[in-house]
């Protein structure tokens, strides 16, 4: 290979826009589409005009053999291709920029319907310069009539310059030539990477861009992978778009491909993803997108998770999807050890720490064992969650603490504080609405007794409770509310429907501090006895 080379140098604007019109530069397919809004392009133009930096161009020049199957065109416009022959120039970093730069300037209004998804609207670069107001305007705000407004479109080209000068109050020539100059004659800086292996260019990437979503090597990967007749980055939006009926539609897409390596190869680890070919993946999508989808209703049915906000660490999904993958026939024993599974790895910090990619590996192998019938290494994942832990734990989504408490007091039929009714938890689990739960010793009660917010927050102090009866409850005292809301013939019904302590003197003495030990006792029985 010959040495590598990374160049720096700079292009004025309209040999930038001449090198997108003659094909040399395209987008991979595995950036996302464009995402700047008008005020952002408005700004861009700013600093063109003041002379401010705005960022470089990060190029890559990918040889014959590197060349990516799949590619799209600056902001979706028809473009021509070079043809085999000839060095295409890849955007890693700068795309916004590079498209907004093109968009506004160029005069190639006409984007192709096969790029339809990534499509930015077209008005949004339809941009004006109002020489009286001396600013950028969108379409709707300028006065096309008057003689004082140019296109930026017609610029820098100068034929079309001359004709926006016959349009123009001669008091504005002067400026207008300053302004096309100025356009004409900004030096982008552009970086250009060439000799580069593919491993080094998403390195190079991710060290580069500081901002927005990064791009890493497994990503930079997937291009390869790629068939003509077959976009992994669709097929999984597509996939997402449907699995948000189920309320699964935020799974994040570079987990969604380490689900696709579990199920097609049995590992996740970047080294060994990147032995996957675009036909494997096509050719195993059907299977794979099934199995996904058994995975969540397993959660939903199972484990009464009918949403990913509940579910504890996305990283069960990978397990869960390979063995629905192999085998369409569940067994009872396998499902009480899946179950068991996923209570351990609940309440523990398995996927906190580092090394998650062999841990997911080590969970695809003991779904491997499941499939056998070789249970023993359910012995590996234990329970880290201790008592003080669920005290010290803040109520919060975004905790996975709270997230599997949630579906540990769902499993057992909670019963209304104030009616003994069943809670509906489908509902209550749908969405992460606040108004569904309640602080079992109210806020306001503990707030006006002194108890610090991090204590009157912890996990341990919320059950499910619809919002009528959260009403009824309200600020009162566990001594009022206890006496006086919830049914006494079925209290004990509904202390234990909830893991709530059966010792009636904590409620009667409002004693929170004994409310909160004894309450984690309880928890950690439940948690026991669902763990095997």
């Amino acid at each position: 290979m010959k040495k590598p080379e990374l160049n720096t140098t700079s292009l004025k604007i309209d040999k930038l826009i001449n090198r997108v019109d003659n094909g040399e530069i395209k987008i991979p397919a595995f950036q996302r589409g464009y995402v700047w809004k008008q005020n952002q392009i408005i700004e861009l133009l700013e600093s063109l005009v003041k002379q401010y930096p705005i960022g470089s161009i990060l190029l890559w020049e990918a040889t014959q053999q590197e060349k990516l199957r799949s590619t799209r065109n600056i902001a979706g416009y028809r473009i021509p291709d070079k043809g085999e022959n000839w060095p295409v120039n890849y955007v890693l970093d700068g795309q916004q920029r590079l498209s907004s730069i093109y968009s506004v300037l160029s005069d190639n209004v006409e984007q192709e319907e096969s790029s339809e998804k990534y499509n930015p609207n077209l008005d949004i670069f339809e941009i004006y310069y109002d020489f009286s107001r001396k600013a950028f305007l969108p379409k709707s705000d300028a006065d096309r009539t008057s003689r004082s407004v140019v296109l930026l479109r017609n610029i820098i080209d100068p034929i079309k310059l001359v004709d926006e000068l016959s349009g123009l109050d001669k008091k504005h020539h002067s400026d207008a030539k300053t302004l096309s100059s100025i356009f004409l004659n900004y030096e982008v800086p552009v970086v250009q990477i060439k000799n580069r292996t593919k491993e080094e260019v998403g390195v190079i990437f991710e060290r580069i861009n500081n901002t927005g979503t990064k791009l890493n090597t497994l990503d930079l990967m997937t291009a390869w992978t790629w068939t003509e007749d077959f976009h992994l980055l669709d097929a999984i939006d597509e996939l997402l778009e449907e699995l948000e009926e189920k309320s699964f539609g935020s799974i994040d897409p570079k987990l969604m491909l380490q689900i696709v390596s579990g199920i097609i190869i049995g590992s996740t680890k970047t080294e060994n993803v990147l032995r996957l070919t675009g036909e494997r993946v096509r050719d195993n999508w059907e299977n794979i997108e099934e199995s996904i989808k058994a995975a969540i209703d397993f959660l939903s049915t199972e484990m009464k998770c009918s949403n990913i906000e509940f579910l504890p660490f996305h990283q069960q999904l990978i397990p869960l999807s390979r063995l629905f993958a192999k085998t369409k026939r569940v067994t009872v024993d396998q499902i009480s050890v899946l179950k068991q599974y996923f209570w351990r790895t609940s309440f523990s910090d398995r996927y906190s720490t580092g090394q998650t990619t062999a841990k997911m590996d080590a969970d695809i192998e003991f779904v491997n064992k499941v499939l056998d019938y070789d249970f023993s290494d359910l012995s590996k994942y234990g329970v880290s969650v201790t008592s003080k832990d669920l005290i010290e734990t803040q109520f919060s989504k975004a905790n996975p603490v709270t997230r599997a408490f949630l579906l540990l007091c769902a499993q057992h039929e909670p019963l209304d504080l104030a009616n003994g009714r069943k809670v509906d938890v489908g509902n209550s689990l749908s969405s992460f609405n606040r108004k569904q739960y309640h602080h079992v010793f109210p806020n306001s009660f503990l707030t006006k007794n002194g108890v610090p917010k991090s204590r009157r927050f912890s996990v341990l102090n919320f059950c499910f409770l619809p919002s009528d009866s959260n009403k009824k409850i309200s600020c009162k005292s566990p001594s009022d509310y206890f006496s006086t809301v919830v049914p006494v013939s079925i209290g004990d019904e509904i202390l234990k429907s909830n893991l709530l302590p059966m010792d009636s003197n904590i409620y009667a003495m409002d004693d929170y501090d004994a409310f909160l030990e004894r309450r984690g006792e309880v928890v950690l029985k439940a948690i026991s006895q669902v763990t095997g």
